[in-house]
């Protein structure tokens, strides 16, 4: 199936120390080629992901709740969703499907502060069009920028 969207990374515990990220690292501007995704680890379930910065501290538990910020952007380039424009990131609880099932696998295997881009196949995205799945506009494949800390 095709790509739905991907991911990356940085700490919303940035903000609390007055270094929030304020997404330029993430920003996209033209659609996405191979040579964006080259150099990506792919997990069991087709989740793909490159770390662009090392994080520090611990990963979060399944159920904790964390804030992350991303950005998200489809194959084309379009973006289709970002908390850095609304300068607010979004808090759940991790890992118990409240967000897309590849923002959980990912947000769980990262650290505070971690940057990630992320490759997420429609199977843990918003589904596949022709299936009815919902979300943004025909996932295709792009990228989202993640922020997160445990609260």
């Amino acid at each position: 199936p095709p790509p739905a969207a991907a991911v990356a990374a940085a700490p919303a515990a940035y903000a609390e120390k007055g270094r929030a990220s304020d997404g330029k690292w993430a920003r996209r501007y033209e659609a996405f080629t191979d040579d964006d995704f080259k150099g990506f680890e792919t997990t069991s379930t087709g989740l793909q992901y490159k770390i662009v910065e090392e994080g520090y501290g611990v990963k979060p538990t399944t159920g904790q709740k964390i804030k992350a910020h991303y950005a998200g952007y489809l194959e084309n380039g379009a973006k289709f969703d970002a908390s850095y424009d609304r300068g607010s990131p979004l808090a759940f609880e991790v890992g118990v499907g409240r967000v897309i099932k590849g923002w959980d696998e990912a947000l769980l295997d990262m650290k505070v502060g971690e940057k990630r881009m992320l490759k997420i196949p429609s199977n843990l995205g918003y589904g596949s069009p022709r299936a009815g799945g919902g979300g943004p506009p025909p996932p295709r494949g792009g990228s989202r920028t993640r922020d997160w800390t445990g609260s």
